[in-house]
């Protein structure tokens, strides 16, 4: 990884943990967020992919999904250099074994 690549992975993960801290205390559901890139093929190879529990109905997933991937574009403009096309925003729900 060159040294721009970390200085714009340290960007990537400052900005999307404050979208994480924010979305935790204001969305149901929602568990966290994770990112992956290839940074050969930046911008276009970023994905975000953000994570709610199981317990959260469908309808208000995808509310709550709907309502973050504006937050998750306007934090990622100043280091994507544009707005983060909505198809690379995905959500999933996690599953836990008891």
């Amino acid at each position: 990884m060159r040294k721009t690549d970390k200085k714009i992975e340290r960007d990537i993960i400052r900005e999307l943990t404050a979208v994480c801290e924010q979305a935790k205390s204001i969305c149901s559901g929602f568990e966290w967020l994770t990112h992956s890139v290839d940074y050969t093929k930046f911008p276009e190879s970023l994905r975000v992919t953000l994570v709610f529990n199981e317990v959260v109905s469908e309808t208000v997933m995808l509310a709550e999904f709907k309502a973050l991937i504006p937050k998750v574009q306007f934090a990622l403009e100043p280091i994507v250099g544009s707005e983060l096309p909505a198809a690379q925003i995905e959500a999933r729900r996690e599953h836990r074994l008891n």
